[in-house]
């Protein structure tokens, strides 16, 4: 079984505390533009995790684009 990926402590204290940071400050700013509960903000990130899930279609299309980039 392979190793589970564990990013590096530059990737920690860069790239993804930047993304982290940017969508924090997304939500928000749309909870401010929508003025939704805290509730609507946890069933949406709901939804992006799903289309982030391994057995998901759109995880399985982003792997075979890293396998073969020339196919799309």
């Amino acid at each position: 079984m392979p190793e589970k990926w564990k990013p590096t402590q530059s990737q920690q204290s860069g790239p993804i505390s930047r993304t982290f940071d940017l969508f924090n400050n997304e939500l928000n700013e749309l909870q401010r533009e929508l003025n939704c509960p805290d509730e609507f903000i946890y069933d949406f990130l709901e939804v992006i995790k799903s289309i982030w899930t391994p057995d998901s279609c759109h995880s399985k299309a982003r792997q075979k684009k890293r396998e073969d980039p020339s196919a799309f």
